[in-house]
């Protein structure tokens, strides 16, 4: 490994991580939530940066000006790719790291970067958890990217930015050779839609039973919500924000009291499956490139394994 890699990773706990281990290169943290807000398709990267900024900064992620600024010094140097002499994508399990490789491979997918150049290692830990020798024993285990592992990422990311999920939904079953956690990532993606039943996404029904089951705290409700993942995606302020939606009026399901969060009477109808959220609050989201709205909009049938769609 010399100076002249280019390190990717999902933060920066994991770049803190790697000057401890004493790896040598430049390191690139990606820095973006992409399962939350807009990722439109047929958008060169500058300009969904620009995007991502606004939708960020409206979230509480941080200042638009500063989040665009960190966007596009971190764009400006995945440009300059093809002045490494390799570059060593590291990424773990989950959903939220798997549509960074997508995005990654997409940005870099028409670079001409020759065979060899671009590196994975795939993580089935989370890599901040890890130790500094933890981490340089999975140097080894670096794998190439083939045509095969660039042209299933590149399905799979017109998938996810699409403008409506039927792709997505045929994303799941497709083969991903080279990316073992890409599949089960997709799948979780799909429970973030509204249910058919409920107008719940996953993440949301996993809160109210966090509650339901005497989570009071905003801490306690996270982890017992991510408890039940598979692989773990959401971070704590992520949570926290889901959490105020859920007590948003006018239909809060959620309401936090002195004593800490307790389901609200329709929140218990919704959890007990004999209301529609959707049927009370409003609705106006991005999940990828596909825009829910009360006019139009999907339900994922978590039985068919399908979306349905709605419209008016």
């Amino acid at each position: 490994m010399s100076m002249n890699t280019l390190h990717v990773t999902n933060g920066d706990s994991v770049v803190h991580l790697w000057k401890k281990a004493g790896l040598l290169g430049t390191h690139l943290p990606w820095r973006d939530v992409l399962h939350e807000g807009p990722v439109l398709g047929d958008r060169p990267l500058e300009e969904m940066s620009a995007i991502r900024a606004q939708f960020l900064a409206h979230q509480g992620y941080g200042n638009a000006i500063k989040v665009h600024r960190d966007f596009e010094k971190r764009d400006a140097l995945i440009r300059r790719a093809s002045e490494f002499e390799e570059i060593v994508l590291w990424f773990e399990h989950d959903l939220f790291d798997q549509l960074q490789v997508l995005q990654i491979l997409a940005v870099i997918r028409d670079m001409q970067l020759g065979a060899g150049t671009v590196q994975l290692i795939h993580c089935e830990h989370y890599l901040g958890t890890l130790s500094p020798d933890e981490v340089t024993a999975l140097l080894p285990k670096r794998r190439s990217l083939t045509t095969t592992i660039a042209s299933g990422a590149q399905r799979a990311w017109l998938a996810f930015t699409a403008s409506t999920p039927d792709s997505l939904r045929a994303a799941c079953s497709d083969a991903y050779g080279g990316l073992p956690f890409m599949q089960g990532a997709l799948w979780r993606l799909c429970e973030e839609f509204p249910s058919l039943e409920t107008g719940i996404s996953r993440t949301q029904r996993q809160i109210l039973e966090a509650v339901a089951q005497g989570a009071r705290s905003k801490d306690e409700i996270f982890k017992r919500s991510q408890a039940r993942e598979e692989a773990a995606f959401l971070g704590d302020a992520s949570c926290f924000r889901e959490v105020a939606h859920l007590c948003a009026e006018p239909a809060p399901l959620l309401a936090e009291l002195e004593s800490g969060y307790e389901l609200t009477v329709l929140g218990r109808r919704v959890l007990a499956g004999d209301a529609d959220w959707l049927e009370f609050a409003p609705l106006d989201m991005y999940i990828g490139g596909v825009h829910l709205e009360r006019a139009r909009h999907w339900r994922w049938d978590e039985t068919a394994r399908a979306f349905v769609e709605r419209a008016g």
